[in-house]
């Protein structure tokens, strides 16, 4: 009876690579606009190379998505995804590039230009997302979401880094006289008189 129960093993479960595969390109997108966020107020001469150089990566992460899709909801042939995909983020680069330009003209506030840039690529994968999968509509929220959470966080960092300092420094003032209380020597504790007969 042994050997029929270990015949009757229930096949193991089939890996979805496509589904993987797709939650690496979303966690990867993710990553590189929030590294685009952190660096873009720090490394200014090098800001608009880099993301240009997110609108190729988020392109082809857009068309991989698109055809790693297991919705059939479109019915185009790959070359017309990709050819829909190529103008759209050609377009999306000519964007950035004019916000940029408007950075240099000083039109527009270099510091500001991390969360526009992600405001415009959320968008692209909003319109890409509608178009072709439904993922790149919530990788396109998760982006704004991004970029509204960068703002604030800016606004709110250098409170929370004085708050830090000041408990820090407390902390430091304040350790030696808790020590001190704590480990109180026994030469300073009066002796206890003895109990009276």
């Amino acid at each position: 009876m042994t050997d029929l129960q270990a015949s009757y093993a229930p096949p193991p479960e089939k890996i979805n690579w496509r589904l993987i595969a797709r939650g690496v390109l979303v966690l990867g997108l993710l990553a590189l606009c929030g590294i685009g966020l952190a660096a873009t107020p720090f490394w200014k001469q090098n800001t608009l190379d880099y993301w240009l150089w997110m609108v190729p990566c988020f392109g082809v992460a857009g068309i991989l998505l698109c055809m790693l899709s297991e919705s059939r909801r479109h019915t185009l042939r790959p070359w017309a995804v990709v050819r829909h995909q190529a103008l759209h983020w050609l377009g999306t680069g000519a964007a950035i590039f004019l916000l940029f330009w408007l950075v240099r003209q000083k039109f527009f506030n270099a510091e500001a230009a991390g969360p526009a840039v992600t405001i415009l690529l959320a968008l692209s994968l909003f319109l890409a997302g509608i178009t072709f999968d439904w993922t790149l509509v919530v990788v396109a929220f998760l982006l704004g979401a991004m970029a509204v959470g960068a703002v604030y966080l800016e606004q709110v960092a250098l409170i929370v880094v004085g708050l830090l300092v000041i408990l820090v420094l407390a902390f430091l003032l304040i350790r030696p006289v808790i020590k001190n209380v704590r480990h109180r020597p026994a030469a300073d504790i009066p002796p206890t008189p003895p109990p009276a007969a």
